[in-house]
């Protein structure tokens, strides 16, 4: 499990109660797994980011150190849709494209 830095430890405070976050592999599918009650949490969770530690998180989902498939998929689509609204549509349309050939493998 890789150690949180400082800017994913900053992310992780706005979004949870925690005080102390532990060592985690990825922000989203910690916040998702043990934090959250339903989709509408984590998407007012989101809500809370500014844009740019938002594009911070995409960016991480488009080089591989944040996983879209590691969290549910509702949540997985709520994080997509907050891309798609509050980002450029480069960035979305890269990690939609990204997260929908990861999820068609398998399903032909």
């Amino acid at each position: 499990m890789k150690k949180l830095n400082r800017k994913d430890m900053k992310i992780l405070r706005k979004l949870t109660p925690c005080k102390e976050p532990e060592d985690s592999g990825s922000l989203l599918a910690s916040i998702s797994s043990y934090y959250i009650n339903d989709r509408e949490d984590f998407q007012s969770r989101l809500e809370k980011l500014s844009d740019k530690d938002l594009k911070y998180l995409a960016e991480r989902a488009m080089d591989g150190s944040e996983c879209l498939l590691c969290i549910a998929p509702e949540c997985a689509e709520t994080f997509l849709g907050a891309v798609e609204r509050r980002l450029a549509k480069e960035t979305a349309g890269r990690l939609r494209e990204i997260f929908d050939s990861s999820t068609a493998v398998g399903e032909e």
